[in-house]
């Protein structure tokens, strides 16, 4: 419940009685502004003062109300005090025997009037400790048997004071049930905050109408005023204060929209160094190579004998060339730089120029390359040649690579809005729990035969990211011992429009 700031206490009180007492001044706080609104009521109807004190009935009605004004302002004061304790409830009580007693003639208390003797334990019950109800319940039956012995001289009612104490043992039970409730939640409550205020990341929650629910000590320092435009924010790294922050949302029922704030300022700067290193050293590294590559095939044209030496190092030093243009792109990748064009290409001539280029290798293994072009695929489509080609090398490479009898498919079909890219092995497969990592920067799918087969484990990661710059997405299927199909889906641009 939240209450006025006027009737709020300190947080130094026990959570418990803290309750009580702000449920106390609640109710104190109506009394006293009753007695206000009956002080006004008597002076509004343009009688003097004098006029008043005359009148019987006028002077106890304000005497009355100037009474439970200051008596409550008073409890209310009092009930501040940390050390008054239950004081204040107490009193409260003993007013409100009091005022129940002088409330009608005491014939009318003891028989229609006993429904007003519950209101001192209803209230006994919100404002101070659930047993103590039955220290209430005793005083208003105590009340009541003095007013039928002593005043009025006839036999008290058994049934009155039964229902006074049922209804103390009812208050009592549900008001133990309440609080023990309400100290689950708040321990509850107190875990959850402990949690948020020791995560290392930022949580913010959203309610229905995007506004900023919670927020730990983490995000109010990673975001500070940025806490308003949190909800523009989506998913993936956001550049904010000086800082670079990932942002993971997520909903969660009957809360709200979550979002968990990193701070990756120092990741992004390593990840942008490394690339830009790679990228530098892969520039450089290309000139060399190219002279090894040159010089080589000079000497073996050159020297008879020679020439296997030579043969060897034209080879290695192409595999180099190979890795080395594989690190430029992934560089390249990861920084942004690499762009797609779109310029009409014919799907036949490129899987023969890759058949072509790719023949001599499956030959030396003895394997059948196939192609295959779906008659209904457009003649020309847009599309980037060169990135197109540098993807189906990659991928039937790698199936050529890793299938040591069988053969080599390729097909290029054609779907309702999409082309497909379909390579199809009988090679080695890949096992089950690492086709999730395959497209991870330096993770292979075959680590386990790692010595027989050589290579950087970029080719797939390049793959992976040409095909989502060209909005399309790549999937595999593979069997240990049988075989791999991937399968590149593209959205389909006609170059006739």
């Amino acid at each position: 419940m939240k209450f006025p700031k006027l009737l709020q206490l300190p947080d130094t009180f026990d959570p418990d009685d803290r309750r009580r007492r702000q449920i106390l001044n609640l109710i104190l706080a109506l009394f006293i502004a009753g007695g206000l609104v009956s002080i006004i009521a008597t002076f509004s109807y343009g009688d003097s003062f004098m006029e008043i004190i005359r009148d019987q009935d006028g002077v106890l009605i304000l005497l009355s109300s100037v009474a439970v004004v200051v008596i409550f302002t008073l409890l209310f004061l009092l009930n501040r005090w940390e050390r008054a304790g239950t004081l204040a409830g107490w009193l409260f009580v003993l007013s409100l025997i009091a005022i129940t007693s002088i409330s009608d003639t005491p014939s009318e208390l003891v028989e229609r009037g006993l429904i007003v003797w519950t209101l001192p334990i209803l209230a006994g019950g919100i404002v101070l400790p659930p047993l103590a109800v039955f220290s209430v319940a005793t005083l208003v039956s105590a009340a009541n048997l003095y007013i039928t012995a002593m005043v009025l001289h006839v036999s008290t009612n058994p049934y009155a004071i039964a229902i006074y104490f049922v209804l103390a043992a009812l208050t009592w039970l549900g008001m133990s049930i309440a609080n023990g409730a309400i100290r689950t939640a708040r321990r509850e409550a107190q875990k959850n905050a402990a949690i948020l205020d020791g995560v290392a990341d930022g949580v913010v929650v959203l309610n229905a109408q995007n506004q900023v629910m919670l927020a730990n000590p983490v995000a109010l320092s990673l975001m500070g005023s940025g806490l308003t435009q949190l909800a523009s924010q989506g998913n993936g790294q956001q550049e904010l204060r000086g800082r670079v922050l990932a942002f993971e949302w997520s909903d969660v029922k009957d809360v709200g929209r979550v979002a968990i704030v990193r701070d990756v300022s120092r990741q992004v700067e390593v990840e942008r160094a490394k690339d830009a290193m790679l990228g530098v050293v892969s520039h450089e590294m290309r000139t060399p190579l190219a002279a090894i590559i040159g010089f080589a095939e000079v000497i073996a044209l050159r020297n008879d004998m020679a020439t296997p030496f030579a043969e060897r190092i034209r080879v290695n030093a192409q595999r180099l060339t190979y890795m080395v243009n594989d690190l430029l792109d992934h560089a390249q990748m990861q920084s942004g730089k690499l762009k797609i064009r779109n310029e009409p290409f014919s799907p036949a001539s490129l899987l023969l120029l890759v058949k072509n280029l790719l023949s001599g290798l499956a030959e030396q293994k003895s394997l059948k390359l196939t192609t295959h072009v779906e008659a209904a695929l457009p003649e020309l489509i847009l599309g980037d040649n060169s990135r197109l080609q540098q993807i189906l090398v990659n991928l039937i490479g790698n199936a050529i690579k890793f299938t040591e009898y069988g053969e080599v498919s390729v097909s290029v079909q054609m779907l309702e809005t999409d082309w497909q890219m379909i390579v199809q092995d009988t090679g080695i497969g890949i096992p089950a729990e690492r086709l999730p990592d395959i497209f991870e920067p330096f993770r292979r799918g075959s680590d386990y035969a790692t010595r027989q087969h050589q290579g950087a484990g970029l080719g797939l990661s390049i793959v992976k990211k040409l095909v989502e710059l060209m909005e399309g997405r790549i999937d595999v299927l593979s069997t240990v011992e049988v075989g791999s199909v991937f399968t590149v889906t593209l959205p389909l641009k006609k170059a006739n429009g």
